[in-house]
């Protein structure tokens, strides 16, 4: 079972016509269309400026020279003039957005900033309509892929379903986050002619210089009051550590929370906790080490899948994912030792960056708790998963070029086959990834390798589709798919 990401395979059109199966267009006939498509587009372009050029026949090359040349000068300097001026006591057409971030805050949140932007154009006397109400309850402006409110809400202003002249927001940090606040604004107003203004300021001008200073300092007050924020959460945390508490969050797996003290802070009651072994979960735990433990130690993949088939472990612990699995086997709390902070992570491109931090940054402190694993046991098992990591890091730098001395925040990926990342297993949803076995020489000395897609999670017994789809056919599929969409047959 497997399903394609909608962007390669859209639901069907009864009204048009299915592609003809024996007519399967191949990869080299995709590229072929492709190249086709914008050769068509830079030829018709070509055609349009020669036919313009050729509408002075009869006038000396000096002068259609010298008019071309006026006729660009007064084009640049009428770019420089353009001009949308920001009228508020016109009759706007407006939507508003509405965000609530985290689901422990103030329900009525979102509510409440639905009624201070009203009352606010109200106060100001403004004739404006609010065509629509879009909002995320309990969504975190982080991520934009998240906020299925705001995406809907681009979505219907790009596509012209609504049509609106501003985007109204209770303050500008409702909207997105600081970093990625100029360039959506930018694009907002330069493209599809909406601004996007906030109730905190009385709708504040954007479009005039001190408008666009005010912008810029809301991006600063956002940024600063984020980073001031962490800062004190970090040195909290901290210190909650070096007390030999909890700093906060689930417990890790093979533990338990228990109260150990409470202290009164600004009239709120601070409950401090320790961890304990969990007599549930710390057995399955240590079953974990063991199989990771030996001469011939399976790797991850093979520890999930014997910990998911294990008939002794309840099934409410289940399933076991190989990635989780890797996660506990190198956590030092195991063997007493907490490890903080000893990553940084940003978000580029709405993708999350996770980046080592400097030893001087890491917060190490042994003795925090009881040991489940001993401490042999434990660097047994991170010397053969430092000897599997190394293998794997070797064969990664023989394909890499030489690296640059300063390293792109998000580097991307180069994909070697086509639906990477698309293509969707019908049974747990995870992206099904492509795997490849030896390459061969075929009987005509061609070098080929069999590939196909495989849910990762089946591998590790996690999931019960085992079922492997063939790459090229699969590619031809989704590219007779497109084809189909783009070029339908008209029905007899």
């Amino acid at each position: 079972m497997m399903t394609i990401h909608s962007l390669i395979h859209p639901p069907p059109n009864p009204s048009r016509a299915a592609p003809n199966s024996s007519r399967r267009p191949s990869w080299s006939l995709g590229a072929s269309f492709a190249c086709l498509l914008i050769g068509l587009a830079i030829g018709w372009g070509n055609c349009c400026v020669a036919s313009t050029i050729s509408a002075g026949v009869g006038s000396s090359n000096s002068s259609l020279a010298r008019s071309r040349a006026e006729s660009v000068a007064a084009g640049d300097r009428e770019s420089t003039m353009l001009r949308r001026e920001f009228q508020p006591n016109s009759p706007l057409r407006c939507v508003a957005y509405l965000r609530m971030s985290d689901p422990g805050q103030n329900a009525r949140s979102p509510d409440q900033q639905r009624e201070t932007i009203e009352s606010t154009v109200r106060r100001k006397g403004y004739p404006w309509r609010t065509l629509k109400h879009y909002r995320d309850d309990g969504m975190s402006g982080r991520l934009k892929r998240r906020r299925p409110g705001y995406n809907r809400m681009l979505a219907d202003i790009k596509s012209g379903a609504v049509k609106v002249d501003v985007i109204l927001v209770d303050s500008i940090e409702r909207f997105g986050r600081h970093n990625e606040l100029p360039e959506i604004r930018r694009k907002l107003r330069e493209q599809f002619g909406v601004l996007v203004l906030s109730a905190d300021t009385d709708f504040a001008d954007p479009t005039t210089p001190m408008g666009e200073v005010h912008a810029v300092f809301e991006n600063v007050r956002a940024s600063e009051a984020g980073r001031i924020k962490a800062h004190d959460v970090r040195r909290g945390k901290r210190d909650t550590i070096e007390r030999g508490y909890w700093p906060g969050g689930p417990p890790p797996f093979g533990y338990k929370l228990q109260l150990a003290d409470t202290e009164k802070r600004k009239g709120r009651e601070i409950r401090h906790h320790i961890l304990v072994p969990d007599e549930e979960t710390a057995w399955i735990l240590q079953r974990a080490f063991a199989l990771a433990d030996g001469p011939d130690a399976p790797g991850q993949t093979r520890i999930a899948k014997r910990l998911n088939e294990d008939s002794e472990i309840p099934e409410r612990f289940k399933p076991f994912h190989a990635e989780t699995v890797g996660v506990r086997l190198d956590n030092s709390i195991y063997v007493g030792e907490i490890t903080w902070d000893a990553n940084s992570t940003d978000l580029i491109d709405d993708t999350r960056i996770v980046e080592p931090n400097p030893e001087d940054m890491i917060l190490r402190k042994a003795g925090f708790c009881e040991p489940l694993i001993d401490r042999a046991v434990w660097d047994r098992v991170q010397a053969r998963r430092c000897v599997r990591s190394e293998r794997l890091t070797a064969a990664l730098a023989r394909n890499a070029a030489e690296e640059k001395c300063i390293a792109p925040m998000a580097a991307g990926l180069t994909l070697r086959y086509l639906l990477t990342g698309l293509v969707r297993c019908g049974e747990c949803g995870r992206s099904m990834t492509p795997s490849s076995g030896r390459a061969y020489v075929a009987k005509n000395g061609e070098a080929r390798r069999y590939v196909t897609y495989v849910c990762p999670a089946s591998l590790a017994g996690a999931c019960l589709n085992r079922t492997r789809v063939k790459e090229p056919w699969l590619r031809e599929q989704a590219l007779a798919a497109i084809v189909s969409r783009l070029f339908p047959r008209k029905s007899a």
